[in-house]
C-alpha cells in the first residue's frame, strides 16, 4: 500500500541533522562525580519543527555558557525520521547521551534496557524536583523506577481553523461525539469546500481516546482490550468521509512530509479541497501551527468522544531520558536539570513542549507568553484538567508495529475504497493481536 510504505520508508527530506556524534564519543569520563562531570561533549537528540529546533539551540548554548568546558551536539529530526534514526543508533550501540522520549515509546525502551535509572540523580539533588507534582513525575516511572523526566504538560486537542468555521456559520461546541464530528465535517465541506483529516497517517492516540470515552482500553499487555465490533465505529468515520466526499484524498499524503507541523493540511495547501479544517494534535503544537497559518485563526477543542471526562487526559509533551550506554551520565543529568529548572532555559523554550512542569518555571514564563501560548495555558487549566482522567499506562512494545504498520495500512485501504469499515475493523483487530502476542 503506497502511503503505508511511504510512512515506513520515509526519508529525512525535511529534517535537519546537526550532529551524528553519539554517546560513545563523549570524552567526559566514567560518569563518576568530579571535574569530569563538568567537561566533555554531550549529544542531545529530539524531534521537532524549525521553531522548536531554534529554541532548543538556545537552551544548548545557555548550558554551554554555564559549563564552559562542555560542548552540546544536537541531533534533530521530524517525528517519523527520529524514531527510525534512533532505532538504527540503538542497533549500532551509538545512542545519543540525552534522548527525547515519547510516552508511547517509553515502555519499549525501558523493557529493552536502553534507559538509565534517574532515581539517584533525583535523590542527590542533581535533578531537582521541587514544585513538580508527583503525578507528573510518575508519568516517567516504570517498575518503581524513574527513567524519564517530562519536559512539559500537554493534552490531545483538535487544532481547528476558526476562520473556516465562521465562514460556514458554525461554532465549536465544548465537546463533540463522533457522530457530531462527522456532521460538522460534512457541513464544513458543503459550505466552504474545506475537507477533513481524521488523523490519517498518525498513530493510535485518537483511537485510544475514542475508546477511553466509552470506558474501554485499546492496548493490554499481550492483546487488544476491545473486539472488532467495538473498533468498527472508528473506522466507519473514514468510510463515511471518503464516500461522502468530505475526507481528504489519501493521494494528498504522498506529496507532503508526514508528521511535519508546517506541512499539516490544516496550515498547508493551496485550495480548500487539499486542506483540512482540523488537525488532531496536542496543545503544545498550536503556536507553531499558528505561525504557519498566518491570517487564519486557529483555536483548540477536545477530541471527539462519548464522554469527555473519561476520554481526556494530561499528557507529558515529551520526556528527556539518559541512554544506558552514556559515558558521562552525571553531565547528562545536569543537562536535564538545567532544562527543567534554569530560568534562561525555560524562557527559551516557553510552552513549545507543553507547560513547564516545575511550579517556579511556569511562574517565570507566564508573563512572557504570546497570545497563542496563553490559549494553551487557558485550555489546559480551564478545559482539560477539570475534565480529564488518569492517562493510560504506556503502550506495550509491540504497539509500535501496530502504529507504524497495521493502522496506517488499514486506514489507507479504507480511503482508497479497497475495504469497508467492518472488514477494516476485523483486519486491524486480528493483525494487532498477532503483533501484540509476538
Amino acid at each position: 500500500m503506497k502511503n503505508a510504505k511511504k510512512l515506513l520508508a520515509i526519508v529525512a527530506a525535511g529534517a535537519a541533522l546537526v550532529s551524528m556524534t553519539a554517546c560513545g564519543s563523549s570524552n567526559g569520563g566514567s560518569g563518576k562525580s568530579g571535574s569530569k562531570a563538568e567537561s566533555g561533549t554531550l549529544s542531545v537528540a529530539w524531534w521537532g519543527n524549525q521553531d522548536r529546533n531554534a529554541r532548543q539551540a538556545k537552551v544548548n548554548q545557555a548550558f554551554e555558557a554555564a559549563h564552559k568546558d562542555v560542548k552540546v551536539q544536537g541531533q534533530f529530526f521530524e517525528w517519523n525520521d527520529y524514531w527510525k534514526k534512533l532505532s538504527t543508533q540503538v542497533a549500532g550501540h551509538q545512542m545519543p547521551d540525552v534522548i527525547a522520549m515519547d510516552y508511547s515509546y517509553l515502555k519499549q525502551y525501558v523493557d529493552n534496557g536502553q534507559l538509565l535509572e534517574l532515581d539517584k540523580y533525583i535523590s542527590d539533588g542533581t535533578i531537582k524536583t521541587a514544585g513538580i507534582s508527583k503525578d507528573v513525575l510518575a508519568s516517567g516511572q516504570m517498575k518503581g523506577k524513574q527513567y524519564a523526566i517530562s519536559l512539559g504538560s500537554s493534552s490531545p486537542a483538535m487544532i481547528y481553523n476558526k476562520t473556516v468555521l465562521d465562514k460556514a456559520g458554525l461554532t465549536m461546541p465544548q465537546s463533540l461525539t463522533l457522530d457530531e464530528f462527522e456532521k460538522m465535517s460534512k457541513t464544513v465541506y458543503e459550505k466552504t469546500g474545506y475537507k477533513t483529516n481524521f488523523r490519517y497517517y498518525e498513530a493510535s492516540e485518537l483511537l485510544e481516546y475514542v475508546l477511553r470515552g466509552e470506558g474501554k482500553t485499546l492496548f493490554k499487555d499481550k492483546e487488544l482490550g476491545v473486539s472488532a465490533s467495538e473498533l468498527k465505529p472508528y473506522f466507519q468515520v473514514y468510510q463515511n468521509g471518503i464516500d461522502q466526499g468530505w475526507h481528504l484524498s489519501p493521494t494528498l499524503f504522498t506529496e507532503i512530509q508526514t508528521g511535519s507541523v508546517e506541512q499539516d493540511p490544516v496550515v498547508y495547501g493551496t485550495s480548500p479541497d487539499r486542506q483540512s479544517w482540523v488537525s488532531f494534535k496536542f496543545t503544545s503544537q498550536l503556536p507553531a501551527m499558528q505561525k504557519v497559518a498566518k491570517d487564519q485563526d486557529l483555536e483548540l477543542a477536545p477530541w471527539p468522544s462519548a464522554n469527555l471526562k473519561k476520554a481526556n487526559y494530561v499528557k507529558p509533551g515529551m520526556f528527556y531520558a539518559i541512554s544506558k550506554t552514556c559515558k558521562n551520565p552525571d553531565l547528562a543529568a545536569k543537562y536535564i536539570d538545567f532544562y527543567t529548572n534554569n530560568d534562561e532555559a525555560v524562557k527559551d523554550m516557553l510552552t513549545d513542549r507543553g507547560l513547564p512542569i516545575a511550579e517556579h518555571s511556569l511562574k517565570t514564563v507566564t508573563p512572557m507568553l504570546s497570545a497563542d501560548e496563553q490559549k494553551v495555558v487557558k485550555f489546559l487549566q480551564d478545559v482539560v484538567i477539570p475534565n480529564s482522567s488518569k492517562i493510560n499506562p504506556p503502550s506495550p512494545s509491540a504497539a509500535t508495529t501496530v502504529n507504524t504498520q497495521t493502522l496506517p495500512q488499514v486506514e489507507e485501504a479504507l480511503l482508497y475504497k479497497k475495504t469497508d469499515a467492518t472488514a477494516a475493523a476485523k483486519q486491524f483487530h486480528d493483525e494487532a493481536n498477532d503483533a501484540l502476542k509476538r
